[in-house]
């Protein structure tokens, strides 16, 4: 009866070591795959801020004016809102300042300016958008605030 006894113990530490194992490969698995996510949904917000970069010089230089211009406009403007679409559909979205104001932990601050007429904290400019997916952090947004 012991030896009976002794072979279920042994089976069933075994047991429990392998439905360890197979947690703790579950559970990697998932990691992999949400870091997989992430950075293909990285490498489309790259892909956005190109086309705002390529958008913002064609507005500078005065060629969405032309005919060949606003054309190209048009392309761009078409792709980012695909590019945009496929990140909503996953439930990513940009971080938006509602009362314009710094959020901590979901903000870079890479300037700062005077200007008395705003309190501190007060985001002057978005330098490059952030994006989060429900409280998780996807990308910080980068800006400058107002510091007096």
């Amino acid at each position: 009866m012991n030896k009976n006894l002794d072979k279920l113990t042994d089976l069933h530490k075994k047991n429990l070591i392998e439905i360890v194992d197979l947690k703790n490969k579950l559970e990697s698995s998932i990691q992999e795959g949400h870091d997989l996510f992430l950075n293909i949904v990285l490498d489309i917000i790259d892909v956005i801020d190109t086309f705002e970069k390529a958008e913002e010089v064609i507005l500078d230089k005065g060629l969405g004016k032309a005919e060949g211009g606003s054309k190209i406009m048009e392309r761009y403007k078409s792709v980012n809102k695909k590019l945009s679409n496929i990140l909503r559909k996953h439930g990513i979205t940009k971080i938006e300042f509602p009362e314009n104001r710094l959020i901590v932990g979901f903000c870079k601050v890479v300037d700062t300016e005077p200007d008395p007429a705003y309190p501190n904290d007060t985001i002057i400019s978005i330098v490059r958008n952030g994006y989060h997916r429900g409280k998780e952090l996807i990308r910080e947004s980068e800006v400058i605030i107002v510091k007096n």
